[in-house]
């Protein structure tokens, strides 16, 4: 582990400090509201440094998108691995482990690319693709799911999936309470009301 952090250049290693100091400030405070002074006191890193690497906030807030979504493929790599799940199974532990840590979590602040759309729309063109490459990985996560179930529409279902989801962060970002409802059955409800019979 310490020869794998002594083989990254240290101006990765700065580079990283800033983007992970800007992903925590962005999530908490929004991005408008972070300004990037904060940002450097946070990353512990000079002007000079910061625009180095980042001659904008834009540039900084797409990087910061872009590492939001390594992290969510990061923590579903495992599980979209593993054989001995069905892929139904994998589908309904992709919404129970969201419900138990957005639920669960008063400090949950939403999904990063969806608040970055509401602030940026039409005003920066690479953040609103950063956005839209995230959405559509993890549509893309759910339609390789869904063709292996016995289901009419595939690709439907993947949506509707999403929207599901979408509509779970939403909800546990304002409610800031555990979710009243069974997660599991409402999934598995979906998915039995696209099935082939």
């Amino acid at each position: 582990m310490s020869n794998e952090i002594e083989a990254v250049p240290k101006e990765s290693i700065k580079r990283l400090q800033i983007i992970q100091a800007a992903f925590k400030l962005f999530s908490e405070n929004g991005f408008y509201a972070t300004g990037v002074d904060l940002i450097m006191r946070q990353a512990h890193v000079s002007k000079r440094t910061m625009y180095v690497y980042f001659p904008a906030k834009n540039d900084l807030i797409v990087a910061v998108l872009k590492f939001y979504r390594a992290n969510y493929e990061r923590s579903l790599s495992d599980l979209l691995a593993r054989n001995d799940l069905s892929s139904r199974e994998k589908i309904v532990a992709i919404f129970e482990d969201a419900a138990r840590n957005w639920f669960a979590n008063s400090q949950f602040h939403g999904c990063l690319a969806v608040n970055a759309m509401g602030e940026f729309a039409g005003k920066d063109p690479n953040i609103e693709n950063a956005c839209l490459e995230f959405k559509t990985w993890e549509l893309d996560v759910f339609r390789e799911l869904t063709k292996e179930l016995p289901v009419m529409n595939p690709q439907d279902l993947a949506f509707k999936l999403l929207v599901l989801l979408e509509g779970m962060g939403g909800i546990a970002q304002v409610m800031k309470q555990p979710c009243p409802i069974d997660i599991k059955q409402m999934v598995n409800d979906l998915i039995d009301c696209q099935c082939v019979v």
